[in-house]
């Protein structure tokens, strides 16, 4: 089988371990081709998707809520920080530089630093993980990992984005659970060449009882700023996921096979600890320390950030509805 055409994916379904799942991939339709979901929902951007009104499937997010009033598709966001320091093993070539706002996860485990099975990346390589160093001849770079839950591509609302006064507004307005995150599985995406994501998605488990839905803050961040924010080019791609390598190319079709194989080891490694809530680094001496904290991250963890890109965060929102979530008002208002 021609490995071009095929994505491997590692799958989870609630209350089931991880499997390694093989799934044919098809090409993009263009915009404007007859049957791509892309295209018809491209010119009905104005459905309700945070509430799930899609009326067409949208694997890759809902589009930009107005096209046509965005100047600049930049890429401010708002998210989750994933990113972690490993320069204390000088083996991995990662950035000495790189800030642990997270030290819950090394997804290490889930990249090939030493290039055992993937014979090409583009320049960026790997994006999380510690970052890139320069050593391997890859564009040095901080560790960048996160996970969107909110872009508006500027702060610039004359371009369709959001100013950063509304977007304070409105993260002092909705309500921000103390974040939490199980991943789900590793993808091999439809692109050409394909990029690799961590999947965060949501896990529906028992009725009426959300607050035991693996990564259920996530969607319930995403919905209220949904709401919330209206400006034209409000979007999240693929939404939950972190893009941890782009244009993947393996040396064969049996080492993509062994690396995913290494993937599910470490993706069921975490899902077995169950949600992880994200916490910075809290040691002054350890490297990776945020020697300039934003905000209350340091003092009041597992909140939101917001980004001006996905290397540079500029501000943090800490969480203000606080667990228990197990009460009857609360659950009312997770399952709203």
């Amino acid at each position: 089988m021609d490995v071009d055409k095929r994505s491997l994916m590692l799958g989870a379904t609630a209350g089931l371990s991880l499997a390694a799942l093989y799934s044919y991939t098809t090409k993009r339709s263009k915009d404007g081709e007859s049957g791509s979901a892309d295209a018809e929902a491209s010119s009905n951007a104005n459905f309700e998707f945070a509430r799930g009104g899609a009326t067409v499937p949208l694997p890759s997010g809902a589009p930009r809520l107005r096209r046509e009033d965005m100047t600049i598709a930049g890429c401010a966001f708002l998210g989750l920080n994933l990113s972690r320091n490993h320069s204390e093993s000088p083996g991995l070539m990662s950035h000495p530089d790189s800030v642990s706002r997270q030290t819950q996860f090394d997804f290490n485990l889930i990249q090939d630093r030493d290039y055992t099975h993937f014979s090409q990346t583009d320049d960026s390589a790997w994006l999380c993980g510690g970052g890139e160093s320069g050593e391997s001849y890859k564009l040095k770079a901080r560790d960048s990992a996160h996970c969107e839950i909110f872009q508006m591509a500027t702060f610039n609302e004359a371009w369709g984005g959001c100013s950063r006064e509304t977007i304070r507004r409105v993260m002092s307005e909705i309500m921000i659970p103390h974040m939490a995150v199980l991943p789900s599985f590793v993808l091999r995406n439809g692109d050409t060449p394909s990029e690799l994501e961590l999947k965060f998605e949501l896990e529906p488990g028992v009725a009426g009882h959300p607050e035991k839905w693996a990564n259920w803050q996530l969607r319930f961040v995403h919905n209220q700023l949904f709401e919330k924010l209206q400006c034209g080019a409000r979007f999240c791609p693929g939404p939950h996921h972190m893009t941890f390598l782009r244009k993947a190319a393996w040396r064969d079709e049996k080492h993509m096979v062994k690396y995913f194989a290494e993937c599910d080891r470490a993706v069921r490694q975490w899902r077995e600890q169950g949600p992880m809530l994200l916490e910075p680094e809290q040691d002054p001496d350890a490297p990776g320390y945020p020697a300039e904290p934003l905000g209350q991250e340091l003092t009041h963890p597992h909140g939101v950030y917001l980004f001006r890109t996905r290397e540079e965060p500029v501000e943090y929102f800490s969480p203000n509805f606080h667990p228990p979530y197990d009460t009857p008002d609360k659950r009312k208002l997770i399952a709203k």
